[in-house]
């Protein structure tokens, strides 16, 4: 029988062993992933750059480093001549910059189907020479957080070089199940009809994945937060609205209290979820990252002005709208009869 020093210690291990929290980042042990795409180009879709640089600023504020985040966007915006604050971009109304760091691994003529499905399955080889080469390296202990953002409409999302099909994305999502490259994999997809990507049983419920999604397959998502500076929306309604609930609320709440956050507030359109239901209990910093303390909150709170928050995207536009809207109101700020007049002639 062993002595009761003997079986002290061995208790201690075992308490600090069930105390200690799933996002481990030790060798062998449980990582976070993430892959973030705008996959629009043009200033006029200004708000898909600024939504995914700020979930890259909660992924790595949270914990989450650059060499596990994979961003994909055209980087045509910070810099564009259209833009008055050159390399900034805000996602909301009196924000404060989310471009500042993000990494820029696959941009341009880089942003194409075919290289989001490579790094997705962590086809490595394919990849060589290609921007910064990343691909996802999970393994079947690791969380997979991917955050999609753009134009779409049934069966298929856009990129700016091609566009990927919903079947050709269920198809990618099943391989890396079969690989064993995640234990648990979120996806969260911003467009019109992104829906459809996922439903009439396209996710499989047994693949460990949980999505939610904009709009349902048959209408369109909207754009929110018209800057008068910039001339252009800041963001998406969906979007922001995920985001804007991390950056207030932190990382420990659940995947299903966070889905039913953005349900009820994006007004616009019908927010959808899919796939596996059996872990949206999980709480969000086990794909958000689970870092926590007061430089968060600072950090955050910087991102997030007081009044976005309260701002609950009276002026949403739907997405197939926004050129008209931008011009409309363009027009009405004009000040001049020619600039009103050169308006009126685009």
């Amino acid at each position: 029988m062993m002595s009761l020093g003997a079986v002290l210690p061995v208790l201690a291990l075992a308490a600090l062993c069930v105390a200690s929290p799933t996002h481990r980042t030790n060798a062998g042990e449980s990582k976070h992933w993430a892959v973030l795409v705008a996959g629009s180009s043009g200033y006029f879709n200004y708000r898909h750059q600024a939504d995914v640089c700020h979930a890259y600023q909660i992924l790595h504020t949270h914990g989450i480093p650059d060499e596990r985040i994979i961003v994909f966007m055209m980087d045509d915006i910070a810099h564009s001549s259209e833009n008055p604050t050159k390399g900034i971009i805000i996602n909301k109304l009196n924000g404060t910059d989310v471009y500042h760091d993000v990494p820029k691994d696959y941009t341009g003529l880089l942003v194409t189907p075919e290289h989001f499905l490579n790094v997705i399955t962590g086809n490595k080889e394919a990849m060589v020479g290609v921007g910064s080469g990343k691909v996802l390296e999970s393994g079947p202990d690791d969380h997979v957080f991917i955050n999609f953002v753009d134009h779409g409409a049934p069966g298929f999302v856009a990129f700016p070089h091609g566009t990927l099909s919903a079947k050709a994305l269920n198809s990618a999502l099943e391989k890396m199940h079969t690989k064993k490259m995640y234990k648990q994999l979120v996806f969260y997809m911003e467009a019109c009809e992104s829906g459809s990507m996922f439903d009439a049983d396209l996710l499989p419920k047994n693949l460990d994945i949980f999505a939610t999604t904009a709009a349902n397959s048959h209408e369109s998502s909207y754009a929110c937060y018209y800057d008068k500076l910039r001339r252009t929306f800041l963001g998406d309604v969906y979007s922001v609205k995920w985001m804007e609930d991390t950056d207030k609320v932190g990382t420990t709440e659940s995947l299903q209290t966070q889905f039913l956050t953005v349900r009820e507030e994006t007004k616009s359109s019908h927010v959808q979820e899919f796939g596996d239901m059996k872990f949206n209990t999980e709480q969000i910093q086990e794909f958000q990252g689970g870092a926590q303390g007061s430089h968060v909150e600072k950090q955050l709170k910087r991102i997030t002005s007081p009044d976005a928050v309260k701002d609950y995207c009276v002026d949403k536009v739907a997405s197939p709208n926004v050129p008209l809207a931008i011009l409309y109101n363009r027009l009405m700020d004009a000040v001049t009869e020619q600039e009103k007049t050169e308006l009126r002639t685009e």
